[in-house]
């Protein structure tokens, strides 16, 4: 070999020319430097990695308190629809329909969730598990034509292979069928133990949050990157606590540099009743030691600041990697002022915002176009045809999703701060509205009818009622 090889081959490691990060070393050998597409990669481990999440979703409170929150502040008790197509005849009548159709016996195929509730599973289950599957469900019952269906990631057949005969699709990813440009076909799920069923793409809602990679077609648990500092965390707690107990079971114990006289001494009163030096005083049990003997009392305590730091920096790893502030994550508010809370807050803020985006854009609107089509075509709503609805679709399908309300840090300077938007014309009131999670409409009727209440009462004049 020559002297370039052996000094490229030396010491185990191979060096790599302009850039640090390309350097193969021995201390970051452990680096996966494979290039595959982003299935190949993630596809042995996403099984397992589903399987580590729930369990610590069951097992590990911060984890859980962390997805309650997210799912608290993102789609609360379910987003509120309006109907807003400006055809106040066709409005009513869709949202009277939609008010009927969140009910559980008729939205879910099962008669169990609410529609709300269905919103909270869908966010909840596509963090832990990294997706879920809503099918779409048609059925003959004109009051009632549309109905959902939740399948968990488990369903998937895996073990699909595309036949070679099907020439409009080109591969299979774990269940999921494509053509020749990438576009998924047919879902594949398990129907039993030997047979599985297949459902076409158009009757489907796959959700999960896509990363980086334009090749991904399914999810990935969204604890990735805290399942093993979640384990150690948890490992670190046991080990404590048990270390903490065990100091705590034992009061004192005996210093001597005689040990085998000491021994004789625990023989001889173990042997002679008359020469135990264990007396019962006042309740307290009470060894004489021998000569040389002195007591040394244990301190249960653990000792420092190391295990208070560990659980913090724990913590804001788990919180980072689920992007979410350490304080909302722990719910500790020790260590910050008001000041930092409140940015805290707003990048929260913001992190809600992208989930009522993501679901109000991947499922809500996907649902509510395929529930509509169902009612149409069923004749439920008056006055709207089905070539008329399918020629100018757009007009008719504008639904809009109130979030729910966003609470304010310190509510008199927010109130402030957002009349002085108002005045200066950068939000509206609707806006505001929309913010706590109302309709500006719904508010104005609300405010007359409480005026009009109030007016015959005598408790307001005309001009009051009126201003």
């Amino acid at each position: 070999m020559s002297n370039f090889l052996k000094k490229f081959f030396s010491f185990g490691k191979v060096e790599r020319g302009f850039y640090e990060g390309g350097k193969r070393t021995g201390t970051n050998q452990d680096f996966w430097n494979a290039n595959s597409n982003f299935e190949n990669t993630a596809s042995p481990d996403r099984d397992t990695m589903r399987a580590r999440a729930r369990w610590l979703h069951e097992n590990n409170a911060i984890m859980a308190n962390i997805d309650a929150t997210i799912v608290r502040n993102s789609v609360g008790n379910g987003f509120t629809f309006q109907s807003k197509s400006g055809k106040e005849n066709i409005d009513k009548q869709i949202e009277s329909l939609w008010a009927e159709f969140i009910k559980p016996k008729n939205c879910d195929v099962t008669g169990r969730q609410h529609f709300g509730g269905i919103q909270q599973l869908i966010l909840s289950q596509r963090m832990c598990d990294g997706e879920i599957v809503i099918k779409k469900h048609l059925s003959k019952n004109k009051s009632n034509p549309f109905q959902i269906q939740l399948i968990e990631a488990d369903r998937f057949d895996t073990s699909y292979r595309v036949r070679v005969d099907n020439s409009n699709i080109l591969n299979s990813v774990d269940g999921i069928e494509l053509d020749t440009m990438g576009a998924p076909q047919n879902y594949v799920f398990r129907d039993g133990l030997m047979s599985n069923v297949k459902v076409p793409a158009s009757e489907v809602i796959h959700y999960f949050k896509m990363g980086n990679r334009a090749t991904q077609y399914r999810g990935l648990s969204e604890y990735k990157q805290a399942i093993v500092d979640l384990r150690n965390f948890a490992g670190y707690q046991t080990s404590t606590l048990k270390s903490a107990r065990a100091r705590s079971s034992v009061a004192y114990a005996i210093e001597t540099n005689n040990v085998q006289g000491h021994m004789a001494s625990m023989l001889q009163s173990g042997s002679s009743k008359d020469s135990d030096q264990i007396y019962d005083i006042n309740g307290v049990m009470v060894q004489y030691l021998n000569q040389g003997e002195k007591l040394h009392q244990y301190d249960p305590a653990v000792k420092g600041a190391e295990y208070g730091e560990f659980v913090r920096a724990c913590v804001r790893l788990i919180a980072t990697a689920r992007q979410i502030s350490y304080e909302l994550a722990f719910r500790d508010y020790s260590q910050v002022n008001f000041s930092s809370a409140r940015a805290s807050f707003i990048q929260d803020h913001k992190r809600f915002s992208n989930e009522q985006w993501h679901m109000v854009t991947y499922v809500l609107n996907p649902l509510f176009e395929s529930w509509l089509d169902a009612n149409v075509m069923a004749g439920n709503i008056k006055g709207l045809g089905v070539s008329a609805y399918f020629i100018n679709k757009s007009d008719f399908c504008q639904p809009r999703w109130v979030a729910p309300a966003r609470e304010w840090v310190d509510p008199l300077k927010d109130i402030n701060a957002i009349q002085k938007e108002i005045d200066m014309g950068i939000t509206t009131i609707e806006e505001v509205a929309a913010a706590r999670g109302k309709d500006l409409e719904d508010v104005i009727a609300s405010r007359v009818k409480i005026n009009k209440m109030l007016k015959d009462a005598g408790i307001l004049t005309k001009e009051e009622a009126n201003a």
